[in-house]
């Protein structure tokens, strides 16, 4: 009987132990951050003139980039999912919503709205396509790769389809603020060709 409550005594001690670990491990985790895309150049104030529409968008995402965590590409093409590391709202909408802010910036005889749009509004020109790519690598590298092409309201080609590369450099590979800077950047590079094309379409 003794060395039977001595091996029950030994399990609950085990048990315990078991239990303590898991509570500490839990308690160990590290807090969730969240992140947003976020415009490089400043709105410019509304004069109140009615001006020509421009949709921007559908840009369709990659499957793997529904997500809140945010994704960066390890070598080999490696993905790798950063629980810890969220954004704030679906990537696809922060990209949709960064992109038209920048172009709206960078273009004063126009107007630009960010899709999904409300369905009475019928803009002139629209800027449709696909996201290849959207990352940093684990050098710091983040790449946007993207097939797209403008039309106008009646199908007419404003600029024709096409695939565009930007890239830009994260000031340090081990913060995701400088990971998100870097999306940005390559965000931005993206918006200006986008501008540049509307610009000389309405000139």
């Amino acid at each position: 009987m003794k060395k039977h409550a001595e091996l029950k005594m030994i399990l609950a001690i085990g048990a315990c132990s078991v239990v303590f670990l898991f509570l500490a491990a839990c308690g160990s985790s590290p807090p969730v951050r969240y992140f947003s895309l976020d415009p490089v150049y400043e709105s410019t104030a509304n004069d109140g003139v009615e001006k020509p529409i421009v949709g921007l968008g559908e840009l369709r995402t990659p499957n793997h980039l529904y997500r809140s965590q945010m994704v960066t590409r390890s070598r080999g093409g490696e993905l790798v999912v950063h629980d810890f590391q969220r954004w704030s709202e679906p990537l696809d909408q922060g990209i949709h919503r960064v992109v038209a802010a920048n172009v709206d910036s960078l273009l004063e005889n126009l107007t630009v709205i960010a899709f999904p749009f409300d369905s009475m509004v019928r803009p002139m020109y629209r800027v449709y396509g696909s996201v290849e790519r959207f990352d940093v690598d684990d050098t710091g590298r983040a790449v946007l790769i993207v097939q797209w092409g403008i039309t106008l309201r009646d199908g007419a080609v404003v600029a024709a389809p096409g695939r565009s590369r930007y890239e830009a450099t994260a000031s340090n590979t081990s913060d995701p603020t400088a990971n998100v800077e870097a999306l940005n950047d390559v965000l931005a590079a993206f918006s200006r060709e986008i501008a540049e094309r509307l610009r000389t379409a309405v000139e």
